[in-house]
C-alpha cells in the first residue's frame, strides 16, 4: 500500500517472501531494513519520535491492516459463496483435510490458504485432491490432464470474458469453457464433474465483482 514496500508486492498486496504454508517470512534472517523495526527507527525515524512511539504506531498500523484485510476478505467470500449456492444449488466447501491440503499444494500451486478457497472439484483417482478445479476468492485454479492447458491459475480480474466452445471429436463431446485473458492468453476448462455453463455464470459474476472493486474497497 506504500511506495516503500511496492517492490515486495507479488501482485495482490502480499509480500513476495510470504510463505503461505507456514504463515512466516521466508527470508526473515536476511529481510530488508524496512522490515526491521529497530533498524528502521534508527535510520529513518529517531529524530521524529521516541522508540516507544514508533513501536505504538507500528502496532496500531499492523492491527488496522489485519482488521481491514479480514473484513474485506470476509465480505468478498460471503458474496462469492452466496452466488455459488444460487447457481449450483448447494453450499460450497470441503472439510476433508488430505484433499484440501493436496488441492492447495498442487492445484493452487501453494498460493492460497484454506480460508481463501471457495470450492474444490476433485478429478483425481481416489479423490485425493491432486487434480481438478479450485475456486478461490480471487481466481480459478486448474490442474487436470483432461484439459488442453493442464495447469494454470486465472485471476478473475485478469479475465476479459468467458465463452463456451462446443465441439466433438470422434463422437466424443470435448466442449470446453474458455477463459479469454486480458493479456491474450486463452485457457480451456473441460472438466466433466462440474457444469461448464454454471461455472461460466459463477466466473462471470466473480469477474464483475473485481470490476467493481471500488465499491468493495478491495
Amino acid at each position: 500500500m506504500t511506495e516503500q514496500y511496492k517492490h515486495l508486492d507479488r501482485g495482490d498486496g502480499v509480500c513476495l517472501h510470504f510463505d503461505v504454508e507456514t504463515n512466516l517470512c521466508s527470508i526473515y534472517e536476511t529481510r530488508p531494513v524496512i522490515c526491521r523495526i529497530d533498524e528502521s527507527y534508527e535510520l529513518f525515524f529517531k529524530d521524529q519520535m521516541t522508540l516507544e512511539q514508533f513501536y505504538a504506531i507500528n502496532y496500531k498500523s499492523c492491527d488496522m491492516l489485519k482488521r481491514l484485510e479480514s473484513n474485506e476478505m470476509s465480505d468478498l467470500k460471503s458474496a462469492l459463496v452466496a452466488k455459488f449456492e444460487e447457481i449450483f444449488g448447494y453450499t460450497p466447501g470441503d472439510e476433508y483435510a488430505p484433499r484440501v491440503k493436496n488441492a492447495r499444494a498442487i492445484i493452487c500451486q501453494g498460493q492460497y490458504s484454506k480460508d481463501e478457497i471457495i470450492d474444490i472439484t476433485d478429478t483425481s483417482i481416489g479423490s485425493n485432491g491432486k487434480s481438478g478445479l479450485v475456486l478461490t476468492i480471487d481466481s480459478v485454479c486448474v490442474k487436470d490432464s483432461a484439459n488442453f492447458t493442464s495447469k494454470f491459475i486465472a485471476k478473475y480480474e485478469d479475465i476479459d470474458y468467458t465463452s463456451i466452445n462446443e465441439d466433438r471429436f470422434l463422437g466424443l463431446d470435448i466442449t470446453a469453457l474458455e477463459l479469454h485473458m486480458k493479456y491474450g492468453t486463452k485457457y480451456q476448462i473441460s472438466i466433466d464433474k462440474i457444469s461448464r455453463r454454471k461455472l461460466m455464470d459463477f466466473i462471470d459474476y466473480a469477474i464483475s465483482i473485481y470490476q467493481e472493486d471500488d465499491a468493495l474497497e478491495w
